[in-house]
């Protein structure tokens, strides 16, 4: 790489810390919107399969790819090739940098000729067919949703029955309970499975930029603005999975109704109301008695969306699903880091049945994926030691005091380290922890913390 046109740093969470474009031609607007935002959320093609920054922390080494494609928040494509290598801190992954050269369609023209033939001018936003389907295609199914519990099982049942409707769908649930996973698998059980599925985290959308992503732009509209298709003309035929609804600013929720309703959007810029057929599935993490009471939502969009409602557990009221998620995971990871697990402690096991895991099973895959990283390869059983290297500790030992206080008194330094970064502020440490805000409220008075001030 005989220059660069960006750096961007992310954590071990997909944070992203710091990013600088290079490049005259990139927006500065970037630079300023998304630092602090997940990268999955701001480039909504990336996965952490086809991510180079998440490959390399997995694979503890350096990653070059050529021709990747981008999305960002700006319903922009962009081809880049990148070579990303980990951050390590005292001998642990501890997240990754990425330097950046934008290449030109020409440049990539070849080899996607070769590939896929010639752009199919239909495709959403002059996107490539094989292009399309890496940032617009739902990666699971209904049967990917592992349980035992009997209110998860009717739960998909139920999802396929109304899968094969076009009916918007409202889910809630908190965080890591898997609101995607469903909207996803819904979107395979319909007749619209060979459409485009989109999902786009309301939050991630900075305020003035809403307006243009959903609806899309004309050249000439504003100072660099380019015909480019919104979500809704990217999505059609297809289904488009709004999450965390409830982040979206009031006054902008009465357009998106009006659009919904009328099933045509006009660009900015644009007097001609163009026509799409999409299925709508909104997501939220706030409870559904508290989404109209508290004033998250407008009362005539939420009416219009839940025509279907679907509200999924927590994990903690469905304790029997912990063991088989505890399971494959362990086989997943087993792949990934090359061991031999088959089994978890009994003292382990039991603290996993009691606590409470305010961050569903997001978290507990993030539990068993982190203990393994310490796991020697000729180990078969998960034990106490891994928790202890887990969280680093010197002065805390499994074996002097009783597992539940130890997790007590990790949670209540993360709660504390939080705040702090976040400066008191109670909703971006929440987002930091990525647990309901409500949750941290309520284990903010459990422990008794006060406020911290900035």
């Amino acid at each position: 790489m005989d220059y660069i046109d960006g750096i961007t740093i992310i954590n071990k969470e997909g944070t992203i810390l710091f990013t600088v474009k290079f490049n005259p031609d990139i927006d500065k607007k970037m630079e300023e919107s998304i630092v602090g935002k997940k990268l999955l959320d701001v480039f909504y093609n990336i996965t952490k399969s086809n991510s180079s920054l998440y490959e390399c922390m997995e694979k503890e080494k350096l990653i070059e790819r050529k021709g990747q494609l981008v999305k960002n928040l700006y319903v922009e494509d962009t081809i880049t090739d990148n070579i990303s290598f980990p951050i390590k801190h005292g001998g642990l992954i501890v997240g990754a940098i990425e330097l950046s050269k934008i290449i030109s369609e020409e440049d990539n023209k070849v080899k996607d000729d070769k590939e896929k033939g010639s752009a199919d001018e239909s495709a959403p936003m002059n996107l490539k067919p094989k292009c399309l389907n890496l940032g617009y295609k739902a990666n699971y199914n209904l049967d990917n949703i592992i349980c035992k519990n009997k209110k998860m099982d009717e739960l998909v049942e139920f999802a396929y029955h109304i899968a094969k409707s076009s009916s918007p769908i409202f889910i809630t649930g908190e965080t890591g309970t898997g609101k995607e996973l469903f909207a996803q698998g819904i979107h395979n059980a319909s007749d619209r499975k060979d459409k485009p599925f989109i999902a786009q985290n309301c939050s991630a959308v900075p305020e003035n930029l809403i307006e243009s992503i959903f609806f899309g732009t004309s050249k000439g509209s504003y100072t660099g603005a380019l015909d480019k298709k919104g979500l809704f003309e990217a999505c059609d035929g297809g289904t488009l999975f709004l999450d965390e609804l409830h982040c979206m600013p009031i006054h902008l929720q009465a357009k998106l109704l009006r659009v919904i309703e009328s099933r045509s959007a006009r660009r900015i810029g644009e007097n001609e109301e163009r026509k799409f057929d999409v299925r709508i599935i909104a997501a939220t993490n706030i409870k559904s008695n508290d989404i109209l009471t508290q004033g998250h939502i407008r009362h005539d969009l939420y009416y219009r969306l839940s025509v279907v409602k679907i509200n999924i557990p927590p994990l903690r009221e469905r304790v029997e699903d912990i063991e088989i998620l505890s399971d494959f995971f362990i086989r997943k990871y087993n792949k990934i880091f090359d061991k031999s697990i088959t089994s978890i402690s009994p003292e382990i096991a039991g603290f996993m049945l009691t606590y409470d895991w305010p961050g569903n099973v997001r978290e507990l895959e993030n539990f068993i994926e982190s203990a393994m990283l310490y796991v020697s390869k000729d180990k078969v059983i998960l034990e106490g030691e891994e928790l202890n290297k887990l969280y680093n500790s010197d002065n805390v030992s499994v074996n002097t005091k009783p597992l539940k206080t130890i997790l007590e008194d990790l949670e209540l330094k993360f709660l504390r380290e939080a705040l702090l970064i976040s400066k008191g502020n109670v909703k971006k440490a929440a987002e930091y922890l990525e647990i309901p805000r409500q949750t941290l409220q309520q284990k903010m008075i459990k422990y008794k913390i006060n406020k911290i001030k900035s």
